[in-house]
């Protein structure tokens, strides 16, 4: 799996049968249904970037007519700076430069990190959205997720021209923690963020640069 586009977390006006909501204009986040608004508040005071959140979880690719592809991994984030690790590499981010260390072949390429927390399929994107002022949402029901009862909201995009058309979380009502993310995109495809663990947890700012010194051998590709 391409790891660039397993970094993006966490959008139309999603089936609206609810009369009073038929004729709202959405024109920014602002308008965004107060209940969900709620929910989203909670959610985001559970995850405190700020002072560092690890979370355990599957991200699913599903192209259309195919077989979903499921890869495992830890995300641990502090502010704009992240780690993502994968069974067969690990994505690190300082906020300025990213680093993409492919373990098989021992080797690192390193890019600009800028634009990279916008990527709207990347877990930290999607970890954030709650946060984000390009989205309005609407509160949608209820779900059940490994026996959790969840509240589901849904996100659409206030620019049309991008490549999803919704977005849809899934919240833990008791524990106001996500449950699952998915992605709708226009093509067809989906992307899901399945949440199994989440943690508020200290982290030092030296685990967000890579340290080449401890990967004797590797072999470093400067894309910048």
């Amino acid at each position: 799996m391409n790891g660039r586009l397993v970094l993006s977390l966490f959008f139309t006006l999603f089936f609206i049968s609810v009369g009073a909501q038929k004729n709202v204009t959405y024109a920014s986040s602002k308008d965004s249904d107060p209940k969900a608004r709620q929910i989203l508040k909670a959610v985001s005071e559970k995850i405190k970037t700020g002072k560092g959140v690890t979370f355990g979880f599957s991200f699913v690719t599903q192209a259309a007519e195919s077989a979903p592809v499921i890869q495992k991994g830890k995300a641990m984030i502090l502010g704009n700076k992240f780690v993502l690790d994968f069974p067969e590499q690990q994505l690190t981010s300082d906020g300025t430069t990213l680093w993409v260390y492919l373990k098989k072949r021992n080797e690192v390429q390193i890019q600009d990190a800028a634009g990279l927390a916008e990527d709207p399929i990347s877990p930290y994107k999607l970890l954030k959205i709650h946060e984000a002022p390009e989205l309005v949402y609407i509160l949608a029901g209820e779900s059940r997720v490994n026996g959790a009862v969840c509240d589901v909201v849904e996100f659409k995009p206030l620019n049309y021209d991008v490549e999803y058309f919704k977005i849809k979380a899934e919240i833990d009502r008791a524990q106001s923690q996500y449950r699952s993310i998915t992605l709708y995109l226009k093509s067809g495809d989906s992307y899901v963020l399945n949440i199994s663990s989440q943690a508020n947890t200290p982290f030092a700012d030296s685990l967000f640069a890579f340290d080449l010194k401890k990967y004797p051998g590797i072999r470093v590709e400067d894309l910048r």
